[in-house]
């Protein structure tokens, strides 16, 4: 059985691993005013971290912050971000269409009778159960679709090309082989986000914890961002484990 914890807690592990995550969340802090590029620095910086368990076999620890080539950085993370858009992209769409319905309902519940001002339109509804609908299969599509990405975007990685989240029949075996620890990495995710908002809703409560609540928002974001990154890169680890016949260099 694969213990985990080391996973879940590298980010604060020690006094250096602590300085670098919080370096990290100030990064994710600055995404309120550059948007997408600090972004995507933190998930090149994720990248490198997925390395160190996927080529180097170890358990996961915090880079230093200085000294890394942050161009470089940028390019890694824009390569996992565009392998998650690839896979996620129904998702996205069914969110965009559900939306549309939405939207759209209010407009549509007036349109009844014109003499009576009082009359109201059953396309509004329709269309607001519609929307209930799509947004509902968008969740559903996203549990499968989300813990398919990882392993497309540990692929990635390994390869260290964009390329090779499309080229499904090499990481596919070991998706298969790792697929219980791909699962439960991203049922991490689930898990996280539900405690993370029942501390939310305690802040939010409270007069001191309120101040906090946006510092609080961004740590948790790139925390997560790391070590569920880190989770689907053990998955991936173990999975090419499983299957020997699988290239490791990159392409």
């Amino acid at each position: 059985m694969t213990d985990f914890q080391p996973i879940l807690l590298f980010p604060v592990r020690d006094a250096f691993a602590r300085k670098q995550f919080l370096l990290a969340a100030l990064i994710m802090l600055a995404a309120m005013i550059i948007p997408i590029i600090p972004t995507l620095i933190l998930l090149g910086y994720g990248a490198r971290i997925m390395r160190q368990i996927i080529d180097e076999d170890k358990e996961p620890t915090m880079l230093e912050w200085q000294g890394i080539e942050w161009g470089q950085l940028l390019t890694e993370g824009a390569r996992l971000f565009a392998a998650q858009l690839v896979y996620m992209l129904p998702v996205l769409l069914l969110l965009g269409c559900g939306f549309v319905f939405f939207m759209s309902s209010p407009f549509l519940l007036t349109l009844a009778n014109p003499r009576d001002p009082n009359s109201i339109s059953p396309f509004g509804f329709v269309t607001f159960e519609i929307g209930m609908g799509v947004f509902l299969l968008a969740m559903l599509l996203g549990l499968p679709l989300g813990v398919i990405a990882g392993a497309a975007q540990s692929h990635v990685v390994a390869q260290q090309s964009f390329e090779a989240a499309l080229r499904v029949r090499e990481w596919w075996p070991i998706f298969r082989a790792g697929l219980g620890y791909f699962i439960g990495a991203y049922l991490f995710t689930m898990v996280a986000g539900f405690v993370f908002s029942l501390a939310m809703q305690i802040a939010m409560i409270t007069v001191v914890l309120i101040c906090i609540i946006p510092f609080l928002m961004f740590g948790y974001t790139a925390y997560l961002m790391l070590v569920l990154n880190a989770l689907f890169a053990k998955a991936y680890a173990i999975g090419r484990k499983a299957v020997p016949q699988v290239e490791h260099a990159p392409a």
